[in-house]
């Protein structure tokens, strides 16, 4: 295994992969939508990093360069088949409306309603998205891992706004 490490101990970088793994996940789980997506991207993203180890240790922050190249990942598509594809969820439905529906039922609707909708973002403007609310980073921090301006990421925040707003308001929750 010593071969996969390069001159790096294994030690190491299991010991930050242990400690950054639940944000990870979390973080790819937001991005991604979907379990086995999520846990698709947080291997690529520790395999790319692993192999560079000594350059993330030297990073001024390991998470950033981690977070950054997770990013890139998911927006550059290229680690799966279809980066387009959406995957139907079980929402209860009523005339073409989710319902909602009392207790834990109308939680997960309302839940898979919100996972659609985010699905329809494009790449980066769900990046925003996550990096925003998910890893509560500044516009600035964001533009940082985006590797554009602030202004670009405003921008992208007002449009996936915009666009979950209208998909909100195209299908209503209607009570049972």
């Amino acid at each position: 295994m010593a071969h996969l490490w390069g001159p790096v101990e294994p030690a190491e970088a299991e010991g930050y992969v242990d400690a950054a793994l639940p944000r990870l996940m979390g973080a790819a789980l937001a991005l991604t939508g979907h379990r086995q997506d999520a846990e698709d991207l947080v291997q690529d993203t520790l395999a790319r990093v692993i192999l560079q180890w000594r350059r993330v240790e030297a990073a001024d922050s390991p998470d950033a360069y981690v977070r950054r190249t997770m990013v890139n990942l998911f927006i550059s598509g290229r680690r799966r088949r279809s980066s387009r594809e959406l995957v139907s969820h079980d929402v209860v439905t009523h005339e073409g409306r989710v319902r909602m529906i009392e207790g834990h039922e109308g939680e997960v609707a309302t839940r898979d309603h919100m996972w659609q909708l985010l699905a329809t973002l494009t790449p980066r403007q769900r990046a925003v998205m996550v990096l925003r609310y998910y890893d509560d980073l500044p516009d600035a921090r964001i533009a940082e891992v985006l590797g554009c301006s602030a202004v670009s990421v405003r921008v992208a925040a007002h449009k996936a706004l915009a666009g979950l707003r209208a998909g909100l308001d195209a299908r209503p929750p209607v009570a049972p």
